[in-house]
């Protein structure tokens, strides 16, 4: 970026140095001082539109994440909660509701997993992305409400 930044002065530079042959040497000088602030000043509004682009992206990420550390953090306590109440369940049901319970745990693990992955390998587009989390959210919630409702919770 800088390489390209560097080569726009220096196309500039040289476009105003043919463009003003006519003036004084003085004129010409002040022209060129002129034109290196305003690339100076072009190059720095793009470092800043730079920067802020990757704050909010940035920070875009880091409030899903944190959003989603707290649905994954409430998952957690239900699927505990569900643990305790399946200790006070017959043997025969206790096999049959404990692997519902254990597909739960792992689908919400992996969801960790994913949330906290994606910066590490973001070949993924941003908006496929959070549209896969929410879906895994609300898969996971709907299973939640599905094993409540089965269990009358």
């Amino acid at each position: 970026m800088k390489k390209s930044i560097g080569l726009l002065v220096a196309s500039l530079l040289l476009s105003g140095a043919v463009l003003t042959s006519c003036k004084t040497d003085a004129e010409k000088v002040e022209d060129a001082q002129e034109d290196v602030v305003d690339a100076r000043e072009d190059e720095m509004d793009a470092q800043q539109d730079l920067n802020e682009a990757t704050y909010e992206n940035a920070s875009d990420y880091e409030q899903f994440k944190a959003a989603t550390k707290v649905v994954i953090a409430e998952n957690e306590t239900r699927i505990a909660e569900f643990k305790v109440k399946l200790k006070a369940e017959s043997a025969e049901n206790k096999a049959k509701w404990e692997s519902k319970i254990d597909a739960m745990e792992k689908r919400n693990d992996q969801l960790e997993d994913d949330i906290d992955d994606f910066k590490d390998g973001a070949s993924e587009n941003w908006n496929d992305f959070k549209n896969r989390i929410e879906k895994s959210k609300n898969d996971i919630d709907a299973d939640i409400e599905a094993y409540k409702r089965e269990h009358n919770y």
